[in-house]
Order: C-alpha cells, then sequence, then structure tokens
C-alpha cells in the first residue's frame, strides 16, 4: 500500500500542475494604446469564491498595477462612494449599469471589470494547494469595445510523501494562513502572481 502511496502522490500533483499549464488565449485591441485619457476605473469585482475579503485586496494590486503600467487609476473608495449614489454597493450589481452611464459619473472612459474565480487554500490528504484566478476586462465606454482582457493564476501545489512531513507542513501552512489572515493579506503571493501575470499582456501606457 505504502508504495502505491508513492506512485499515485506524484501523479496527483503532475495532474493539478497540469491544470493550470498554458497560456490562455487573451485580448488586446489596437485602440487601447490610442486612448488619449489615462484615468480608468476600477470597480467592484464580481466574487465567485467564498472569501468575502479577497477580492479588495485583490483590487489593490491591480490599482497599484494600473499606476506601474502609466495609468492613472482612481481610489477604490472613492469609486465606492460615487457607486453607492447609483445604488450599486458590490461587482454583482454592475450588469445592471450602462458602461456610458459609469462613465458619466466618473468623467472617465476606461472602466476595468474584475471576476474573482478562484481563491483557495485547501489541505486534501498529502497535498497542499493554494490557487488564485483573476479575469480583467478594460472596456471603452464610450464605444462599448473591450479593450483588453485576460484572466491570470497563482498555483503553489505541495505533495508529500511521508505522513509526518504532511503533518508538519499543514500545521505551519496554517499558521502562515492565520498569520496572513490577521494582516488581511490571505494567499498574497498567489494572488500578486496572478495579477502580474495579467498585466504582462497588457501594453504600457
Amino acid at each position: 500500500m505504502k508504495g502505491f502511496k508513492k506512485r499515485l502522490l506524484p501523479l496527483l500533483a503532475a495532474g493539478l500542475l497540469a491544470s493550470c499549464a498554458g497560456r490562455e488565449a487573451y485580448l488586446v485591441s489596437p485602440d487601447l494604446r490610442a486612448a488619449a485619457d489615462p484615468r480608468v476605473v476600477i470597480l467592484p469585482f464580481d466574487n465567485q469564491t467564498t472569501d468575502v475579503a479577497a477580492p479588495e485586496m485583490l483590487r489593490g494590486f491591480v490599482a497599484d498595477r494600473f499606476s506601474k503600467w502609466g495609468y492613472a487609476p482612481f481610489e477604490p473608495a472613492e469609486t465606492d462612494a460615487r457607486l453607492r449614489e447609483i445604488g450599486i454597493t458590490d461587482g454583482g450589481q454592475l450588469p445592471s449599469a450602462r458602461p456610458a452611464g459609469l462613465a458619466g459619473l466618473f468623467g472617465a472612459d476606461l472602466l476595468c471589470y474584475g471576476i474573482l474565480e478562484d481563491f483557495t487554500f485547501q489541505n486534501v490528504g498529502f497535498v497542499v494547494r493554494k490557487s488564485v484566478r483573476l479575469r480583467l476586462k478594460l472596456v471603452s465606454a464610450a464605444t462599448g469595445e473591450t479593450l483588453f482582457e485576460a484572466s491570470g493564476a497563482g498555483k503553489d501545489v505541495k505533495v508529500y510523501l511521508d505522513k509526518d512531513e504532511a503533518r508538519r507542513a499543514l500545521v505551519e501552512a496554517m499558521a502562515v494562513k492565520l498569520v496572513q489572515n490577521i494582516l488581511k493579506s490571505p494567499l498574497k503571493k498567489e494572488a500578486e502572481t496572478a495579477v502580474y501575470r495579467i498585466f504582462d499582456r497588457m501594453p504600457r501606457r
């Protein structure tokens, strides 16, 4: 049985890693470089995960990356305050608002929509898996054109063949997660990687 387990776990890890291998298709419109106004409104992200704090952390990373790429992002707090004026408090409500109306609210044309698709810390026996997946879309409110769309993922998968080693690794991982939760930065490394991989495909201004 022990020999079978040693053969099975590497195969399981290989399967998990293969699931995130390969680069997805992404879209970049030539009109993105031609956009005269560098201001961008980073709208609240649609959260498809069970972690309520994760979207705002990712949104902060996205705002920082936009700044480094030569854009001028609105502060998320200012964005949320203006959205509350029209009754929008979370990303799931955004489909009810027309892009042109949002642009008028902020006086800027570029709107950034985000979907947090995965935010997972999971311990499955001898496997510890951390995974973050984010999709971003940059839209011109004036034309309705999608100027950029891409997804990015950050993953960390570790497989332990020894039972005692697996137990120690789990305790350490849970301690790290607890500290990150206290600091409001869970899965920070994986989240930053997901954001970086999106912006690695986006043209700088």
